[in-house]
C-alpha cells in the first residue's frame, strides 16, 4: 500500500522550490540631500515623460558591476531632472544597477559662488522655495550637505550650464597649487578646484565631471569645458564629455522630440533612461573597475 504525502508537507516542498528558483533583486537607494525642491516643472505633455519611461517602470538588473556602489552627485537642474519629474541620471542609475545615489541638486544654481541677480533670485525662489539673498546656493556651499560619514565610491560633478550664462570673467583661472585658500570661489574654475580638494580631503574617491550635449557652439561653455580638462588633468579626475561627442549628439538630435524638452538643455525621462544612462553606466563602470 502506498503512503500518501501530507498536504502541508507538499505545500512546504513546493514553497521551497519556488523560493530557490526566485532571485531577489538587489536593493537600490536614492537620497536627496540639502534643499528640498518646492516644485517640479514636469512637462507631462512631452512624449519622453510617458509613464513607460518613468523610474517605476525601469527594471533592476539581477547582476551589475555597479551593484552596491555608492555615488554622490552634485549639480543643478540637469542633475535634478527639472523637466523629467525629478527622475534624472542618478535616480535611473541607482534603480537599474542596485546602487545607492546621493543627489544634491538645485535648479538654477552655479558652481561659482556669486550673488544672484534680482531676476534670477525671483526665479530661484519660485523653483526651490529658498531666498537666495539669505542662503548660499552655490555648488561649493551645497557640497557640505553631503554626509561626511558616508564613503562614496565615486563623486559626480555637473559642469553647470548656468555658469555659462554668467559674465565671461566669472570663469576665472586655474590656480598653481592645491591649497584651498588659493581658490577663488566667486569663479567657476575656483569653485571646481575647491570641490576637488574637498572630495580629496573628505572622501578620497575618484571624481567624474560630466558635461551637456548640444553646446559645442556655446563659446563660454566650450571655454569652461577646455578648462575642465585641465582641472581633471591637474587633480586626476575623469571627464564624461557629452558636448563634443559627435555620435552621442547625433543620436540626441535624431530623437530630440523624445529625449529633450523644447529648450534643448533639459532631458526628459526617456532622454535620461534611453540616451544618457547607458553612456554613464559604461563610463562609471570603466572608472570603478579600473586596475
Amino acid at each position: 500500500m502506498k503512503k500518501s504525502i501530507p498536504v502541508f508537507a507538499f505545500v512546504a516542498f513546493c514553497s521551497m522550490l519556488f523560493s530557490c528558483s526566485r532571485q531577489t533583486l538587489p536593493p537600490h537607494q536614492i537620497v536627496c540631500t540639502g534643499i528640498t525642491q518646492k516644485g517640479i516643472y514636469a512637462q507631462d505633455e512631452l512624449p519622453g515623460n510617458a509613464p513607460k519611461y518613468s523610474l517605476d517602470s525601469l527594471k533592476t538588473l539581477k547582476k551589475s558591476p555597479l551593484q552596491g556602489k555608492t555615488i554622490f552627485w552634485l549639480g543643478s537642474s540637469i542633475t535634478f531632472g527639472l523637466t523629467a519629474h525629478g527622475e534624472a541620471t542618478a535616480d535611473m542609475l541607482a534603480k537599474h544597477n542596485g546602487a545607492t545615489c546621493y543627489k544634491e541638486a538645485a535648479s538654477g544654481t552655479t558652481i561659482a559662488n556669486i550673488l544672484a541677480t534680482e531676476e534670477m533670485a525671483a526665479i530661484l525662489t519660485q523653483i526651490i522655495g529658498a531666498d537666495p539673498s539669505k542662503e548660499d546656493l552655490s555648488f561649493t556651499a551645497r557640497i557640505h550637505d553631503l554626509p561626511l560619514e558616508v564613503k562614496p565610491d565615486l563623486f559626480v560633478l555637473q559642469l553647470s550650464t548656468n555658469d555659462s550664462r554668467l559674465p565671461a570673467e566669472s570663469i576665472g583661472s586655474i590656480s598653481k597649487g592645491f591649497d584651498a585658500a588659493d581658490f577663488d570661489l566667486a569663479t567657476t574654475l575656483g569653485g571646481m578646484e575647491y570641490i576637488m580638494a574637498y572630495v580629496r580631503d573628505n572622501w578620497h574617491c575618484p571624481v567624474l565631471i560630466y558635461t551637456s550635449p548640444f553646446l559645442s557652439d556655446d563659446q563660454q561653455y566650450k571655454a569652461m569645458l577646455d578648462n575642465a580638462y585641465k582641472i581633471a588633468d591637474k587633480w586626476g579626475a575623469y571627464i564624461l564629455d557629452m558636448t563634443t561627442d559627435t555620435a552621442f549628439n547625433a543620436d540626441g538630435r535624431k530623437n530630440f522630440d523624445l529625449y529633450m524638452a523644447p529648450d534643448g538643455i533639459h532631458p526628459t525621462r526617456a532622454g535620461y533612461q534611453l540616451w544618457w544612462l547607458p553612456r554613464f553606466e559604461k563610463c562609471i563602470t570603466e572608472i570603478l573597475t579600473k586596475k
